[in-house]
């Protein structure tokens, strides 16, 4: 297999144990990792470590110290898809199996939903009727478990695109400067 591909699952296999790992840690330990604020959330230092150590694995070991940018972009991508969709799928069977961590999810959403409630249905610049947010909270107390899986895949995914732009363009050298051959 192409280490295009190959680094990629290695390190998507491996980062998707630690994400599973660090979500049964977080729930035991008393914290949701569900209803972490995305700025804290575990997934930044996770994606951050394993793409960053995927693309210096291809750069270093397959491709002669260069890495180009969309060479960057299909590891990254490859990374943050099979670490979200196994830990996603987890996520879901995990919910499926612990009626608790669901039940949990719900109702630490709906709390944070009451508490934005004034600057969504008054005074934010985009506002919705009173209606619209019982629609949201009922529709949420409906969910089925399958839905955190999904959830979880989508953050993962909007997260881990802006690291891997990132982390892309820091580690990407196409040419060789300023050395003698």
């Amino acid at each position: 297999m192409k280490p295009l591909f190959s680094v990629p699952l290695k390190y998507g296999a491996i980062g998707s144990v630690f994400a599973v790992g660090v979500i049964v840690a977080l729930y035991y330990s008393g914290t949701h990792p569900l209803l972490i604020p995305i700025f804290f959330d575990y997934r930044i230092v996770l994606f951050t470590i394993f793409i960053f150590l995927g693309l210096k694995e291809f750069k270093d070991f397959f491709n002669g110290g260069f890495l180009q940018f969309w060479q960057g972009m299909i590891i990254g991508i490859g990374i943050y898809l099979i670490v979200g969709l196994l830990a996603g799928i987890f996520v879901s069977s995990f919910s499926s199996l612990n009626e608790e961590f669901h039940d949990e999810y719900i109702t630490g959403t709906i709390k944070g939903l009451e508490l934005d409630k004034e600057q969504l249905v008054n005074t934010g610049s985009i506002t919705i009727s009173e209606e619209e947010f019982q629609s949201q909270v009922n529709m949420l107390q409906e969910s089925k478990p399958y839905v955190l899986g999904i959830d979880y895949f989508i953050k993962s995914s909007v997260l881990g695109f802006f690291l891997t732009i990132l982390l892309s363009v820091i580690l990407r050298k196409t040419e060789r400067r300023f050395t003698k051959e």
